[in-house]
């Protein structure tokens, strides 16, 4: 009995452990936009930084959504979606929001968290999406 008890344990060790240890960092909570940068087909690059825009993405454990303000309070956009997260592939698919042109695609970045940063890049329609979101809970 001992013996099948201790076999039991080590299977378990054996296939889960490494799973676990495996797996990024959870995204799920809260987020605020702390900084990125935007790089535009033509090159153009646009540096944001959290004073100029409010942004707020929340994501449960297959949803996600946002709102974004401007600076003076000015509704800027929002989406909600879904999204998945394997290793650090994120791919965010929105399915209702402001910015109809981003329904129903599939955008695939890399997400990196460090502490309680989440590095996030990738392609959005064409320009390079670099951005910063700093954990709120």
């Amino acid at each position: 009995m001992k013996n099948l008890v201790l076999w039991i344990f080590t299977a378990f060790c054996c296939v889960a452990l490494p799973s676990i240890a495996s797996e990024p960092a959870s995204l799920q909570g809260s987020w605020t936009l702390k900084s990125a940068v935007y790089t535009k087909a033509d090159g153009t690059v646009i540096k944001v930084s959290g004073e100029d825009l409010k942004s707020v993405k929340v994501l449960s454990k297959s949803y996600f959504s946002f709102v974004t303000v401007n600076k003076d309070g000015s509704f800027s956009s929002a989406l909600t979606g879904t999204y998945q997260l394997k290793g650090n592939d994120y791919h965010e698919t929105p399915q209702t929001g402001s910015v109809a042109s981003m329904l129903n695609k599939t955008y695939e970045f890399k997400a990196k968290v460090e502490g309680d940063l989440w590095h996030h890049s990738g392609m959005e329609d064409g320009m390079k999406i670099e951005e910063v979101w700093q954990r709120l809970d």
